[in-house]
C-alpha cells in the first residue's frame, strides 16, 4: 500500500457510512483504478464490512459499539491507541485494522438472527430472499431496496463509485438516491430499467406470464430486450412517467424454458447494454404495452402491511399468496383460475385471507401442511356469480 493509506482507509470507511463529498469519490475512484491489488483491497475489506452486519438495512448503526467489538478480535501483542472519534474515524480506524491484519475472526457483533443476510461472492453481493418473507436492504449509494419473496439481487462491491448497475431476478421496489452522474439501472432478463433519482418496482418472476415496471415518483427509461430464435438481440426504448406501467406479456413457451433465464451480467469487462449473450436464448412476446393512470399501490402494496388487489384473476392472485406465505397452490377446477378478486389485507394469515375468500367466492380450501387445494363450490356457484366477474 502506498503511504497515504490511512487516508485511503478513511475514504473507504466515508464511501461504506456514505459521508463521501463528489471530489472524495473522485479520489477514492482514482485510487482502485491505479492497479488491480487496490480493487481486491476495497474488495476485501468491503465484504469484511458486509459479513459483519453493517450492510443489512438497519438504520442504528453504533460505531462505538462496532469498534468495542473489534477490539476483542485484536491479536495478543498490538497495541491501538483510541481517541475521543466521530463515527467515521470509528470506521477508518476499523478498516485500517482489516489492513493490517489485526482481526483473525469474524466481528462478534452481528445482526438479529432474523434480518436476511446478503452472500458475498468475490467481487459482488447476492441478496436471497426466501419465498415466505421480504426484507429491506440499503445499497452503498443509500438508495433503499424492498425485496420481494423468492427474489435476487446481485451488486458488484464497488456499487456507488463509478457506476451503479445490478441485477434482479423476481420482484422489488426501489427508492433511488439521486446522482445525475451515475445512473441507476436494474437489469433483469428482458429489460433494463434506468433511472437517476426516482421511486419505482419491478416485477420479473423468470415463471410469471407477465413482467412490469410501474413508476410512481420521477422519470425512468426502460429498454426492452428480446432475442430471436436465430440469436439475434433486438431492443426497444420506453420512457415512463409517474403512474404509467410498461407490461411486458410473455407466451406460454417463453416462460415455460423459464429456468434458463437469468439477468444479463454486469461486470466489469462486459457492457449490459450491449451485450446479450448470457440473457434467455430465446423470448418471444405477445405484446408490450404501457397503461397510464394506473394505481401504482396494486403493484407496490406488497411490501407494506396493507396489501391491495384489485380485478385479480385467482390464479395470478394464487401466485402472490404462494410466494408471500410460502405456500404451494393447486385447483381441482380450471373455472377457478378465471373468477376476479379484489380486495385489502392487513396482516392476515394465509388461513385467514383464504377464509375470506371462501366467503367472497365459490372457493374450498383445503390445508395439507404448506400444500393448498383449491375446489368449485358448485352449490354456491349460482349465488356468487350475480356478484362476481367470471371471465373465460
Amino acid at each position: 500500500m502506498e503511504n497515504n493509506q490511512t487516508d485511503i482507509y478513511t475514504l473507504i470507511a466515508g464511501f461504506l457510512t456514505h459521508s463521501l463529498s463528489e471530489s472524495e469519490m473522485k479520489i477514492l475512484s482514482n485510487w482502485l483504478n491505479e492497479d488491480a491489488s487496490h480493487r481486491q483491497e476495497f474488495s476485501r475489506i468491503r465484504s469484511s464490512w458486509i459479513m459483519a452486519g453493517y450492510e443489512s438495512g438497519r438504520k442504528n448503526f453504533d460505531a462505538r459499539q462496532g469498534w468495542t467489538a473489534i477490539e476483542k478480535n485484536i491479536k495478543p501483542g498490538k497495541t491501538i491507541w483510541i481517541r475521543q472519534l466521530s463515527p467515521l474515524w470509528y470506521a477508518a480506524s476499523l478498516l485500517l485494522c482489516f489492513a493490517l491484519g489485526s482481526v483473525v475472526s469474524a466481528i462478534a457483533l452481528r445482526p438479529e438472527p432474523a434480518e436476511i443476510q446478503p452472500v458475498v461472492l468475490a467481487t459482488t453481493t447476492t441478496v436471497r430472499v426466501p419465498l415466505g418473507s421480504k426484507n429491506n436492504i440499503i445499497l452503498p449509494d443509500g438508495s433503499s431496496v424492498w425485496l420481494n419473496a423468492g427474489s435476487e439481487m446481485t451488486y458488484p462491491s464497488d456499487f456507488g463509485l463509478e457506476s451503479r448497475d445490478l441485477q434482479l431476478t423476481g420482484e422489488a421496489f426501489f427508492d433511488v438516491t439521486s446522482d445525475s452522474l451515475k445512473p441507476f439501472n436494474v437489469h433483469t432478463s428482458h429489460m433494463i430499467v434506468k433511472a437517476l433519482g426516482t421511486r419505482f418496482n419491478v416485477k420479473a418472476y423468470p415463471n410469471d406470464l407477465t413482467i412490469a415496471a410501474t413508476l410512481e415518483e420521477g422519470i425512468v427509461d426502460v429498454e426492452v430486450i428480446q432475442i430471436s430464435s436465430g440469436g439475434k438481440t433486438s431492443s426497444q426504448s420506453v420512457q415512463l412517467k409517474p403512474n404509467e406501467q410498461l407490461v411486458i406479456e410473455k407466451d406460454e413457451k417463453s416462460t415455460a424454458s423459464a429456468t434458463a433465464t437469468a439477468p444479463i451480467p454486469v461486470t466489469p469487462d462486459r457492457s449490459p447494454e450491449t451485450d446479450q449473450s448470457a440473457a434467455s436464448p430465446v423470448t418471444a412476446f405477445k405484446e408490450i404495452y404501457v397503461a397510464s393512470n394506473v394505481e401504482t399501490e396494486l403493484s407496490t402494496s406488497w411490501k407494506d402491511d396493507k396489501w391491495i388487489i384489485s380485478d385479480e384473476p385467482l390464479a395470478r392472485f394464487a401466485e402472490s399468496l404462494e410466494r408471500r406465505y410460502n405456500l404451494r397452490i393447486s385447483f381441482t377446477s380450471e373455472e377457478l383460475k378465471d373468477y376476479h378478486l379484489s380486495g385489502t389485507f392487513e396482516n392476515e394469515t394465509a388461513e385467514q385471507i383464504l377464509k375470506a375468500l371462501s366467503l367472497a367466492a365459490p372457493v374450498n380450501y383445503k390445508f395439507n401442511k404448506n400444500h393448498v387445494i383449491l375446489s368449485l363450490n358448485k352449490r354456491d356457484k349460482e349465488k356468487f356469480t350475480k356478484i362476481l366477474i367470471n371471465r373465460k
